[in-house]
């Protein structure tokens, strides 16, 4: 690096600035904040209840003062925007025509955008849209197949380009994430993936069942690098008469570390590794060294998964490839990988020319 690429100033010559606020305390202007729960619990209704918020003016769930009207944008790769964002934001009083979503047109590939490879896309995006909050729900939806989200260096390596792009564009970012099984962890060790993903975020927010009332959710801080320490907020999802509604029902006193140990002595090990193999194996068959690569980010253990294995029924099936054993697990539903299909005969004559990884072998295989 030549010495005409760097800028070396005094901290005096440069004006400070406060930080500024979309949601006070909670979501700062600028910067990336994590939303992290289990499934089924509201976090991207709660995104789509900010977005209406944004879009219409209305006072934040806590009772804080909103921007003016202003945009949104939202990038969804679990839910369908035609029926269910849509009368979702519709029962939430949004106005549609400031909440965007984005994505790659058909005849230019496969949807929906990744990062880091179309963040270029992004930006035009932005100063197209100019939102006043983006959603990413969930995040490991957005990312390249690249990325290795148990990684710290990779994981920076395509959050700080969007936390760059953030302030570029005066936008609070969130970030979706479900939480791993590693039962008995702190709140800040609990999301999936690299602990990168919440040192990169300045604020993060646990959703988790109320214990004291199973059918209110709660919105608890994780960490909050910009602001003091935030009430906890109960919410309840109710059926309306426009659909499905949110109802904010005001601060509560259970923290983060409240509701995981809460949570932790009602959902026991077995039933997170049955939880963890259905959701990993719905689409079809996976390779067994994928299965133990993802069991052992989450802190499930071999017995544990095993056990989750016979309960649910998962068999092996075992092949031979360019004369490597290779192991999948499936469901009894799923037609087995490498059989006399033209299509998968076809993947195994890649995987022999080395177009294609080979599973290795684990923990998970039986011993030869």
């Amino acid at each position: 690096m030549s010495d005409a690429a760097l800028v070396i100033e005094s901290l005096d010559t440069l004006p400070a600035r406060p930080v500024s606020w979309l949601w006070p305390g909670r979501l700062a202007r600028g910067k990336l904040v994590m939303f992290d729960g289990d499934p089924g619990l509201g976090k991207s209704m709660v995104t789509l209840d900010l977005c209406a918020r944004i879009s219409t003016g209305r006072a934040f769930p806590d009772g804080s003062p909103g921007p003016p009207p202003g945009n949104a944008l939202i990038f969804h790769g679990e839910d369908t925007a035609e029926d269910v964002v849509i009368p979702r934001l519709d029962a939430l009083g949004a106005d549609r025509a400031r909440i965007f979503h984005v994505h790659r047109r058909h005849e230019f590939g496969p949807e929906p955008l990744c990062f880091p490879t179309h963040l270029p896309l992004l930006e035009k995006t932005l100063e197209h849209v100019h939102p006043q909050l983006v959603v990413l729900d969930p995040i490991m939806a957005f990312l390249d197949r690249s990325v290795s989200t148990g990684n710290d260096p990779s994981v920076r390596g395509v959050l700080n380009p969007l936390a760059q792009l953030a302030e570029k564009y005066d936008t609070a970012t969130i970030l979706v994430r479900n939480l791993n099984k590693a039962a008995g962890k702190a709140s800040l060790y609990r999301g999936a993936g690299s602990i990168a993903f919440l040192a990169v975020c300045r604020s993060a927010w646990l959703f988790a069942r109320n214990p004291l009332n199973p059918a209110q959710a709660v919105m608890a801080q994780v960490k909050n690098n910009l602001a003091p320490a935030q009430d906890s907020l109960a919410f309840e999802i109710l059926a309306g008469a426009k659909g499905i509604e949110l109802a904010w029902r005001g601060p509560s006193n259970l923290s983060a570390a409240d509701l995981l140990k809460w949570a932790e002595r009602q959902y026991p090990a077995r039933l997170r590794a049955r939880d963890f193999l259905t959701s990993f194996l719905q689409d079809g068959p996976v390779a067994s060294d994928l299965i133990w690569k993802a069991a052992l980010e989450l802190g499930i253990s071999k017995s544990t998964l095993n056990r989750a294995k016979k309960e649910l029924g998962i068999r092996t099936h075992h092949t031979v490839v360019a004369g490597q054993n290779i192991y999948y697990w499936l469901f009894p539903k799923h037609k087995p990988p490498f059989s006399t299909d033209p299509d998968i005969r076809a993947f195994e004559r890649l995987i022999e020319e080395g177009g294609a990884r080979l599973p290795v072998h684990n923990p998970l295989d039986p011993v030869a």
